[in-house]
């Protein structure tokens, strides 16, 4: 059951990413299995209108962590929550 709820939660904040805030990101991140790199994105105050705009070299180096997590980090969540939220609002 907890596991549906987190999946819910995780789309209505997608849903929502322009208004994410450092910390919502942060705990996004957190909640997504990188606790250490969430820290790098509220140092770097990168809230949901900078997560929209980051680039796969603002996370591969702009951020100082690990490439390992940095690859995971851009391809199976910057990118993912990105083409999202495009997606969702490029018919308005």
């Amino acid at each position: 059951m907890d596991t549906d709820s987190n999946a819910d939660e995780e789309g209505k904040m997608s849903q929502n990413l322009l208004q994410w805030t450092v910390a919502d990101v942060a705990s996004y991140f957190s909640a997504a299995g990188f606790p250490e790199q969430a820290m790098a994105f509220r140092t770097q105050e990168i809230d949901g209108k900078s997560l929209l705009l980051m680039q796969r070299s603002d996370v591969l180096t702009g951020l100082s962590i690990r490439l390992g997590p940095a690859l995971k980090i851009y391809e199976r969540h910057v990118k993912v929550l990105q083409r999202t939220h495009f997606l969702e609002y490029e018919d308005l």
